[in-house]
């Protein structure tokens, strides 16, 4: 399965991304809102997760459609809640407000509501996140709630099927 936006090629994560998702990773200021800088045995870990899980189609490497030029993840997991689905991205910073994020989340929601008839979809992000809440609030995501989970305030939002049409 393929997705195509104007400017980008969202394809299902594979073995063949590990390097790609790893410099993601290696991205000091995606770290700052993620919790601070991993340490050397979480990103060991992580690599060892990443390769049980691959090929997953849950999880989607996002490209620049002319360069093939690797831009940044999305995916959708069950969130912390256990009832409804995630829509994270992470984009490499050197990407962040080229309009990448907002171009490649609007085709996972067709996706998500269209394809896999789900009813809701949630977003979490970090409250001091203000590029990451515009993005899900452009989106038509509607926040539901203030938390603080992982030692930091966050922002749940949620968007009903048929939300963004």
């Amino acid at each position: 399965m393929i997705f195509e936006t104007d400017r980008c090629i969202i394809t299902p994560i594979q073995l063949s991304d590990k390097s790609d998702l790893l410099t993601a990773c290696d991205d000091p200021n995606i770290w700052v809102h993620l919790g601070g800088e991993p340490t050397a045995a979480f990103m060991k870990a992580t690599v060892k997760k990443l390769e049980q899980l691959l090929p997953d189609p849950n999880r989607f490497s996002l490209r620049n459609k002319e360069s093939g030029e690797f831009i940044g993840y999305l995916s959708f997991q069950t969130h912390h809640d256990g009832e409804y689905k995630e829509l994270s991205y992470m984009l490499l910073s050197k990407h962040w407000g080229n309009g990448y994020a907002t171009e490649a989340a609007s085709e996972m929601l067709r996706y998500a509501f269209k394809e896999l008839k789900l009813p809701k979809l949630l977003a979490e992000t970090q409250k001091a996140n203000t590029s990451s809440r515009k993005v899900l609030e452009k989106l038509g995501f509607q926040l539901e709630k203030e938390l603080v989970r992982f030692g930091a305030e966050q922002t749940l939002y949620a968007i009903m099927s048929g939300g963004n049409e």
